[in-house]
């Protein structure tokens, strides 16, 4: 499953993200408190991504994801 976590500003301006990049097919989870999520994974800074494999293992990456990443993570 692929979930999105923006966080680190307004509740409208995460929306006004997700929708000018078109990630509205993407379920969002808003990390806007203590950016507690963001931060259990080492995320400090966008753009990143963490790849969470169904055995626990993680993959963090900053900057673009690439999309051999997530056409290996749907084909696993």
């Amino acid at each position: 499953m692929l979930l999105g976590i923006p966080g680190r500003d307004s509740q409208e301006e995460m929306a006004k993200f997700v929708s000018r990049h078109q990630l509205t097919g993407i379920p969002q989870i808003p990390d806007d408190n203590n950016h507690d999520l963001w931060l259990s994974y080492g995320v400090r800074s966008q753009p990143a991504w963490v790849l969470v494999r169904a055995d626990g293992s993680t993959e963090i990456g900053f900057g673009a994801i690439d999309n051999n990443i997530i056409e290996e993570a749907a084909g696993a």
